[in-house]
């Protein structure tokens, strides 16, 4: 007669190590051969108060984080650019952090970025990944394929015989961040728009005008694991990691944005195009929350 076997508590616990081993050694595989380039065009409808009717439906088309890397070669960078275009937006706007690390490049993604089309221009902000690499020499690269960068700097949006404001920063965690000059000649009491890398923009007092907030940084936490989450969501700086926040009149939208940093993976955490239209509202309040994805 057979002797029986026991498992026992180290077998068990080693089992299940490996088990777990193999788990999110597969789950890394997927995020970096499917995930990490499978681009999601998301649709945002944005609601602000008084918006002039001519700017009712206006669509704006949101690129950031595109980190033009060993990582994130250039052809990406162009894919990304020509799934952009194929949305028909009326406006682009780039939200930062266009390259990793080195300068040789900014050229390059430059170079791809200027093929955006759009009635109402290509309009940018610096991150803070321009910074490391050089912000001066993004801004110029950026200025010569005709894209507009907003550094701490504001313009009007013309439609119809009306307008919009929209306003860019420069980067917050850099010590980048210039209110007086941003703000110069805006009427808070009008609708506007703000572009800014960093998504904890929002709780500033400076900010608090704004009708809606653009922004990236986050990608969404990159990794975001079933059961747990973004790890990166306990990170301070993170604490709007996704999607569309509201708090009464005012909006925030953070992108998942299209590259990645540190590793080629993201797993639930897909790059992402936002597509965002806006519409106008003339009565009633919008509540406070988190309608984040």
């Amino acid at each position: 007669m057979p002797s029986k076997s026991f498992l026992t508590r180290r077998q068990f616990l080693k089992g299940a190590g490996a088990a777990g081993l193999v788990t999110f050694s597969a789950a890394s595989a997927y995020g970096s051969l499917y995930e990490v380039t499978d681009y999601e065009i998301t649709e945002t409808d944005i609601f602000i108060r008084d918006l002039p009717a001519s700017f009712d439906g206006f669509r704006l088309v949101q690129l950031t984080d595109i980190h033009h890397s060993l990582l994130v070669l250039q052809a990406e960078v162009r894919r990304v650019v020509e799934l952009a275009n194929g949305v028909g937006a009326d406006m682009a706007v780039l939200t930062g952090d266009y390259t990793t690390a080195r300068v040789s490049y900014i050229e390059p993604c430059a170079e791809a970025l200027g093929e955006l089309r759009a009635a109402a221009g290509v309009w940018a902000v610096l991150g803070n990944h321009d910074h490391y690499t050089d912000a001066e020499l993004t801004t110029r690269a950026l200025q010569r394929r005709g894209i507009n960068v907003l550094n701490n700097a504001n313009t009007v949006i013309r439609r119809g015989g009306e307008e919009l404001q929209l306003v860019g920063i420069d980067d917050w965690s850099w010590g980048q961040t210039r209110w007086p000059r941003a703000l110069h000649n805006l009427d808070p009491a009008r609708p506007s728009i703000l572009l800014s890398h960093q998504p904890l923009i929002f709780d500033h007092e400076e900010a608090a005008s704004f009708s809606l907030i653009i922004s990236g940084h986050t990608h969404g936490g990159q990794i975001s694991l079933p059961f747990i989450g973004a790890p990166a969501r306990f990170i301070d700086e993170f604490k709007y990691l996704r999607g569309l926040y509201q708090r009464g009149d005012h909006s925030l939208y953070v992108s998942r944005g299209t590259g990645v940093v540190g590793l080629p993976v993201r797993l639930g955490a897909r790059p992402e195009i936002a597509a965002l239209r806006l519409r106008a509202i003339k009565s009633g309040r919008r509540g406070e929350g988190a309608l984040g994805r």
